[in-house]
């Protein structure tokens, strides 16, 4: 089976521009387009149903031609080895943090999450190693190796038919994580004081990569056409799509109706308003994209989307380097557009011809140690 050009394409994309957000301010004019531009949605969120699909895909056919066996060993493979680079780029971050002065002087006094890994440094180790502390940046992986472990059991349900009852399952774990109907059970629980399990909502999320898979497992069926090409589902995705983008920016002139946006929007908590928006706007860009396939398939981009987990971690690495410079590069020199947004040309140069090229250099880096590797291995 060949690739899918446009689902590396995308995953590509989105790499792209969670770089951008992680380094430019709020107020650049260039994360002001990249960041909830199109409505109560970000990058995050079509990486990790892209994830889901892209899973759904490669392990129904891998079901079908080889068993239960085997992809529930596949999957623990490629959980390891997500949970390898989390464990890595920690490690990695660590020592970022305490290599000098400077850098750690800034995340010490600018993220209050990395505070444990400088107070005490073991401990956040160890709570990493079990996924009990994952701060901001560190926090995708985990979330990402749980989900793949728990996907053959999801995909044996959708071949043996029961897609339906999975799926309710799955929205049922988002409405209790959604609205944190479990907190209340932790809240005076002393050993959870240093728990960090990061910004996203483990339940919360699962389901964008529970819908993600059963698109997936449907595609290697070929029966997502008529989903994909549904004029009358297109229509309303685009009215949906267009009544939340005024909503979104013209939401605090609708105080009086005492509704609470930031509420039903919560990114980390995905709440229902978000999910919304962001099942919108994939119909439209499903059905744009499978009405002009030579469409999103950029060379370029697709070859980052294709090692998204290496592009990914480097991407990690990058953010955590230049994070001191992000705030000089990011007021330096500002132009001012309007009361709110500014071009910063030193962090725009920044972001277009070092940080951006240099996540070319995670599929080179991967395929030299690889190289290498078998290099090392004797010959039988």
């Amino acid at each position: 089976m060949s690739r899918n050009l446009q689902l590396d394409f995308f995953r590509g994309l989105f790499l792209i521009i969670i770089t951008t957000n992680h380094f430019l301010s709020w107020h650049n004019i260039i994360h002001y387009f990249t960041y909830e531009f199109v409505g109560w949605v970000t990058a995050a969120e079509g990486f990790v149903f892209l994830s889901g699909l892209t899973a759904g895909l490669v392990y129904s056919r891998k079901l079908v031609e080889k068993g239960q066996l085997f992809i529930a060993n596949a999957a623990k493979k490629r959980a390891w080895t997500i949970y390898k680079y989390h464990l890595g780029l920690f490690l990695l971050v660590t020592i970022i943090l305490f290599s000098h002065p400077i850098m750690k002087d800034h995340w010490f006094h600018n993220y209050q999450e990395f505070k444990l890994i400088f107070h005490q440094p073991v401990s956040a180790i160890l709570l990493s190693c079990v996924l009990f502390y994952q701060p901001v940046y560190l926090d995708i992986l985990p979330m990402y190796a749980i989900y793949i472990w728990l996907l053959p059991f999801a995909l044996k349900y959708f071949q043996r038919g029961y897609q339906g009852r999975v799926l309710l399952v799955s929205f049922l774990l988002y409405i209790i994580g959604s609205f944190d109907l479990l907190m209340p059970l932790f809240d005076n629980i002393k050993i959870f004081d240093q728990v960090d399990a990061g910004f996203f909502n483990l339940l919360s999320w699962q389901f964008l990569f529970i819908v993600g898979l059963f698109f997936g497992h449907l595609s290697y069926k070929n029966k997502t056409s008529s989903i994909l090409q549904n004029k009358t589902l297109f229509y309303c995705a685009v009215a949906v799509s267009i009544t939340l983008f005024i909503l979104k920016n013209t939401s605090r002139h609708f105080d009086f109706l005492h509704f609470d946006f930031e509420f039903w929007t919560d990114k980390g908590d995905l709440r229902p308003l978000r999910l919304l928006n962001f099942f919108a706007l994939l119909s439209v860009v499903g059905y744009t994209a499978s009405k002009y396939k030579h469409w999103f398939t950029f060379k370029p981009i697709c070859y980052l989307g294709r090692y998204s987990l290496e592009v990914f971690a480097l991407h990690i690495i990058l953010i955590v380097l230049f994070s001191p410079l992000k705030e000089y590069s990011n007021k330096f020199f500002a132009i001012k557009v309007s009361n709110y947004l500014h071009i910063y040309p030193l962090a725009s140069l920044l972001l277009l011809f070092v940080l951006i090229p240099a996540l070319f250099l995670a599929p080179l880096l991967k395929n030299t140690l690889k190289e290498r590797n078998l290099k090392l291995k004797p010959s039988v």
